[in-house]
């Protein structure tokens, strides 16, 4: 069926998923986590966190009010996106720790500037492209341990999740030097 609502003998999948889907503007941030080069599952876990829909302690507390809405990761504070993704004193040093050789050692962690970043790029494309993706595995690995700690995992502690990330990040350079040959070979280098 096409959008006037004539049918049609041929099927095509864009045409239809124009009649199905729901239209809304796009959103500022989506440029920083949509990109070419992102891996879809860290791209969907940014996604929800864009728009806070993790299941964060804030969040479950309104769901169940006998909920444990303590970060899993410092025990220090109400468990918030904000909070996750990069205030809490543990995912901060991940993050920082992550990121110390593309972005300045007092940069902010606040949700907010890391988007705005995100979408706005750094000094070139090489480097928006490691902040881009690095944001995205941090989120995921940060995701990651702390559903590990709360169904009763033993804490990871910040460096070994840090050379985690270095190998993850390490290994996509790679496989995109393979596949789209020099474009990506100063990458390796910056990192």
């Amino acid at each position: 069926m096409r959008e006037n609502g004539d049918f049609r003998t041929g099927f095509l999948t864009s045409q239809t998923w124009s009649i199905i889907r729901r239209r809304a503007p796009i959103v500022p941030w989506c440029k920083g986590i949509w990109f070419k080069e992102a891996t879809p599952k860290y791209s969907f876990l940014c996604w929800l966190a864009a728009h806070n829909r993790l299941s964060t302690g804030d969040r479950l507390l309104m769901w169940n009010p006998q909920a444990t809405a303590t970060c899993w990761l410092c025990n220090a504070a109400t468990e918030t996106r904000d909070h996750l993704f990069f205030e809490c004193a543990y995912s901060e040093e991940v993050w920082r720790g992550t990121v110390r050789g593309l972005v300045a050692t007092g940069s902010s962690v606040l949700w907010s500037h890391l988007v705005h970043c995100l979408v706005h790029g750094l000094q070139d494309r090489i480097t928006t492209f490691l902040f881009r993706y690095c944001f995205q595995a941090v989120v995921s690995a940060i995701w990651y341990e702390r559903n590990a700690r709360r169904v009763g995992e033993a804490p990871k502690p910040a460096a070994r999740v840090i050379l985690f990330l270095d190998k993850l990040i390490r290994n996509r350079i790679s496989s995109l030097r393979k596949r789209a040959g020099n474009n990506y070979e100063k990458a390796m280098k910056r990192w």
